[in-house]
């Protein structure tokens, strides 16, 4: 590629390649979840913080964080150095990007699958350029730009927010539960954190873009650490009645008045709608541009905000017939997911992208993205499987005593 490269985003695979031997003598160890429920919008309930208690604002002066001693610039994708050297992992690079593509050219839909492997300069995918709608995909970005206010000392994550019923989103949001009972109640930050990465939660992930200053502030944010190919939407509501051609309403808010407004819709209007949406998501992202983000989060300091949010990942428990279900025991996932509406027969925004760690210590960071497929469930779950255990081979080929084959 050619053009300005304002950063230069050079992988030593030598000294990666040593790490992942030491770390495979050494015999550490990761074992990946195994109590993920089976949907992206499964009930949070289970590992949920007790229910909060309605409570006066907060009035004793927060306890701000120290700010992060390391900045966080990521990349565009075209400022990643391409490679045409050859090396001692070349035959096993190219034999995962044939089963990328064959896997890639099988699926009945528009989908964008990315890998970074970590003995390779190469970004190993197809249409990994292109954007593709994000869903809650984008709850990572509200998340990094609150940990980077956190990390400034502009917000600590101890800090109490007060939840309404005008909070109230559509779709998956089980912190809903505690408003049947009261108008209002009070969470922590980082509660509301963990409830809108680890269980997807709508009205948490749109409580805290409030926090963070609203959808310009993460639009400013990844501008502001120059990340190209990926755009933050205009919040939930908006986001969801665009799709669905409608306009939002605060009376939406109540009951299912979302879904039933919708229903009225006329389909010409809302499949127009769906294909504008498609064609120019809001909420777009590139899965080779994720996946660099995600390679340099875990190249910082514990205490960097884009580490701490990879930690926070970790414990993501949607998405279990996804990426997770194709991994081998002793690997672990840091990920998150997303999905988009139906309409029909059209299913959009099937999503999970996030850092596959084998048991040598050794990182892939994978994107798999589907705009749309007229595919169920089994199919769509079934390349993202199909990517992990391409993935999960390919380790196996370079370090074949890093781990024990089942």
């Amino acid at each position: 590629m050619s053009g300005k490269r304002p950063f230069r985003f050079h992988v030593t695979r030598s000294l990666i390649g040593g790490i992942c031997l030491a770390a495979a003598i050494a015999g550490i160890t990761m074992t990946a979840n195994a109590s993920d429920p089976k949907a992206e919008k499964q009930s949070a309930t289970k590992s949920a913080p007790a229910k909060p208690k309605a409570t006066k604002p907060e009035q004793k002066k927060p306890n701000v964080a120290k700010p992060s001693a390391s900045t966080f610039t990521i990349p565009s994708l075209e400022d990643k150095p391409t490679n045409a050297q050859t090396n001692a992992h070349s035959a096993a690079d190219e034999k995962l990007r044939n089963e990328i593509d064959t896997l890639w050219k099988k699926f009945p839909g528009r989908a964008g699958i990315a890998i970074y492997t970590p003995f390779s300069d190469d970004i190993i995918g197809r249409r990994q350029t292109e954007r593709f709608p994000q869903q809650s995909v984008s709850k990572m970005w509200v998340a990094l730009t609150i940990l980077e206010q956190e990390a400034a000392g502009k917000l600590s994550l101890d800090k109490k927010i007060r939840v309404t019923r005008d909070d109230i989103v559509v779709f998956s949001q089980p912190i809903k539960q505690y408003l049947s009972s009261q108008d209002s109640f009070e969470m922590p930050v980082r509660e509301l954190l963990a409830h809108a990465i680890n269980a997807s939660d709508n009205l948490a992930n749109s409580v805290l873009i409030r926090v963070a200053g609203g959808p310009q502030a993460i639009n400013q944010m990844l501008d502001r650490r120059k990340v190209q190919s990926i755009r933050f939407g205009p919040g939930e509501v908006l986001l969801q009645s665009a799709i669905a051609g409608l306009e939002w309403r605060p009376e939406y808010r109540n009951g299912n008045g979302f879904k039933e407004q919708r229903s009225r819709i006329p389909m010409e209007k809302r499949r127009a709608a769906l294909e504008k949406y498609l064609a120019s998501p809001l909420d777009g992202a590139a899965p080779g541009t994720i996946v660099l983000v995600l390679k340099r989060f875990g190249e910082r300091a514990a205490d960097d905000p884009g580490a701490k949010l990879l930690k926070l990942m970790a414990g993501t428990y949607t998405g279990r017939s996804r990426l997770r279900s194709g991994l081998a025991p002793g690997w672990s996932l840091a990920h998150k997911t997303g999905t988009g509406q139906v309409l029909g027969s059209i299913s959009t925004a099937l999503n999970d992208v996030g850092v596959l760690k084998a048991p040598d210590g050794c990182r892939y960071q994978v994107a798999v993205m589907i705009a749309e497929t007229r595919a169920g469930r089994e199919v769509t779950n079934g390349l993202m499987q199909n990517v992990a255990h391409a993935v999960v081979r390919h380790h196996r080929e370079i370090h074949p005593k890093a781990e024990k084959t089942p």
